[in-house]
């Protein structure tokens, strides 16, 4: 049995389709910007999803019983730590300790803030070295063409402390170190190094 609606529809078909016009550049524009932007705040989520983490974790074993008695020389994840009632923000030689640490370091600095240094590698296999020295525990997060790869918290103390990590670049892409703000004072320096 025919379908009496078929011609009404090619009818339709036929003076409509003429009238219509692909969307254009415009319209590529705003898809590319709106997917651009649904990444970035995906990529935010997840870097404060892990900044949370990093917080909660630093916090103890999460059973909601406070300590017995609170240190006299204490401090957070974002609070300077204080010695005899005064900042202490770490030796005045902690960048030259940090550098000493990593040989022909590439980037250096004092985490004000967080500090997130990217770079361009090829494929293949590397190992990351980062020196610390400074006051706080350093938060360190590595970003793999934006996804995370590892995460991880250096104890930084005045004396330095080296941490390294390996990861693979499956094909040449974007590596992105974040230094968190808990880290506050420290100075760090690191390299990359192919395997």
């Amino acid at each position: 049995m025919p379908d009496p609606l078929a011609p009404l529809f090619e009818d339709l078909r036929s003076r409509a389709l003429p009238r219509v016009q692909p969307p254009g550049p415009a319209a590529a524009r705003r898809t590319v910007h709106r997917r651009a932007t649904v990444r970035a705040a995906a990529l935010a989520t997840v870097v404060m999803a892990a900044g949370g983490a990093f917080i909660v974790s630093q916090r103890g074993d999460g059973d909601g019983v406070a300590p017995a008695a609170v240190p006299s020389v204490s401090f957070s994840a974002f609070a300077e730590p204080y010695v005899s009632g005064v900042p202490w923000r770490g030796r005045e030689d902690k960048a030259d300790i940090a550098r000493g640490l990593v040989p022909g370091a590439e980037q250096e600095g004092v985490v004000d803030g967080s500090q997130d240094i990217g770079m361009d590698l090829d494929e293949g296999r590397y190992v990351l070295r980062v020196g610390c020295s400074g006051p706080a525990p350093l938060p360190v997060t590595i970003l793999l063409d934006d996804q995370i790869d590892q995460q991880d918290s250096i104890a930084c103390a005045d004396s330095g402390t080296a941490a390294e990590y390996e990861f693979t670049m499956a094909r040449a892409g974007s590596l992105r170190v974040i230094m968190g703000s808990g880290g506050q004072f420290d100075a760090y320096a690191f390299k990359v190094t192919k395997k």
